[in-house]
């Protein structure tokens, strides 16, 4: 008997670990700590599964990673822009329209006072009923046609119209038409979003803040997966052929994983478990021969003509993580079920990409590759979401089993985000363990 089981050591799973004050037990399938807060060393690179930042705003969590990572810990201002039309307008578009072309701006700016004097003309009802028609509500037509719509397409790999816009409100900034004006006239004095400022591990990559939990926690089984959860016995068969007793079971895996591996799931459940959504990505990381290849620390791509949503420059995340004389790019391509990718031609795609954007050049030599694939990336907000997502979680509760972090809670989740539900967890488990 274990008081508390933990599935999966990934952020949330070992923040819940450091906050509990009960006995505990961490099972993590992968042969390291981490999740997707992971990095892969190749000759002399760092590179992490994709971008992973830490935005923090509660001074609890600032302490912590702070006590975590000590002297190993890096501030920044983010540094991020928008590529199209052949041009950079820094982040976010909306707000930093200026240098683009003048009929482009002219349609922007006469868009978004129309739909700021007649909200009405683009919904009947109080609120939107989809994405799409929240991008028109709030940004009006120049503003989707430009940016909004093409980006935020190729981002989620569906139509607009089948999203919800329960998740916009954090992610995507609303400037006022003041500030809009101002970023189109080259005055915008304002930064907008929650990302404005990031901290980063100084060296060894992101991986360094999950590994650093090592030291205050104990009890974390590597390579051991659970195979069978017994929920009414509270029972978990483990991969070396072990069973285990708990009182709480903390799970951080992928919702449909979860569900799959518990015995007698009612029908409803499974039904609801089968109806989330989700979108993948493929990273393609490379280490090129040239130092400085750019100045920025991301860019967003909304045009069609290229493969990847997102270009990061890890290098300048931080100067350990490239050999000197070098620099380190990541790129970012969705794909889901409603939009398959051809793995097979998708490396030369992204690297074609590059030189046509005008990030590397044909004579740049490529250093390192690394190539990974993540099945969970982001959960995709449909209008069948929220009550999938609630049927499964009452069934999980009541059964004494908290399902955290991105896809154990299935949300639209940042660093400090799986940070906060870790804690928690841990807080409200301690309190009724025992009793």
């Amino acid at each position: 008997m274990v008081e508390v089981i933990i599935l999966g050591a990934g952020l949330s799973g070992l923040t819940c670990a450091y906050y509990l004050r009960k006995d505990y037990s961490i099972f993590e399938k992968e042969s390291k700590v981490g999740g997707l807060c992971r990095s892969e060393r190749i000759d002399g690179f760092t590179f992490d599964y994709t971008g992973h930042l830490l935005h923090l705003k509660k001074d609890e969590n600032k302490r912590l990673v702070r006590k975590l990572l000590g002297k190993n810990l890096f501030l920044q201002k983010r540094k991020a822009w928008i590529y199209s039309k052949g041009i950079y307008t820094k982040y976010p578009f909306q707000a930093n329209i200026y240098g683009l072309p003048e009929e482009v701006i002219k349609e922007c700016i006469s868009g978004l006072r129309e739909a700021r004097t007649n909200r009405k003309r683009y919904t009947v009802n109080r609120k939107p009923v989809d994405f799409k028609e929240w991008i028109y509500r709030n940004f009006g037509r120049g503003y989707a046609k430009h940016f909004m719509i093409p980006y935020n397409e190729k981002l989620w790999t569906v139509p607009l119209e089948e999203m919800s816009t329960e998740w916009t409100k954090r992610f995507i900034p609303i400037p006022t038409l003041k500030e809009a004006l101002a970023g189109a006239r080259g005055r915008q004095e304002k930064d907008f979003g929650y990302n404005i400022r990031f901290y980063y591990p100084l060296k060894g990559g992101i991986e360094k803040l999950p590994k650093s939990f090592l030291s205050h926690i104990k009890r974390v089984n590597l390579k051991t997966e659970a195979t069978r959860i017994l929920f009414k016995d509270k029972k978990i068969k483990l991969s070396n052929g072990r069973e285990i007793r708990y009182q709480k079971l903390v799970s951080t895996i992928p919702l449909p994983e979860l569900i799959r591996i518990i015995d007698r799931v009612p029908g409803e459940v499974s039904k609801a478990s089968k109806r989330l959504r989700y979108i993948s990505v493929f990273n393609l990381n490379l280490g090129i021969e040239r130092e400085n290849i750019s100045d920025k620390h991301w860019l967003y791509f909304p045009e069609k003509e290229f493969a990847f949503y997102r270009v990061g420059f890890t290098s300048n995340f931080s100067p350990y993580l490239a050999p000197k004389g070098t620099s380190s790019i990541y790129t970012e391509v969705s794909y889901s079920k409603d939009r398959p990718l051809d793995k097979k031609k998708i490396v030369k795609k992204v690297t074609e990409d590059l030189i046509k954007a005008g990030i590397i050049t044909s004579r740049d030599r490529i250093l390192a590759k690394l190539a990974l694939d993540i099945k969970y990336a982001y959960p995709l907000y449909d209008h069948d979401y929220r009550e999938s997502v609630a049927i499964v979680q009452r069934f999980l509760r009541k059964n004494n089993i908290y399902s955290l972090g991105r896809f154990g809670s299935w949300e639209y989740l940042s660093m400090e985000d799986v940070i906060n539900q870790g804690r928690e967890t841990a807080q409200l488990i301690s309190k009724q363990v025992g009793k």
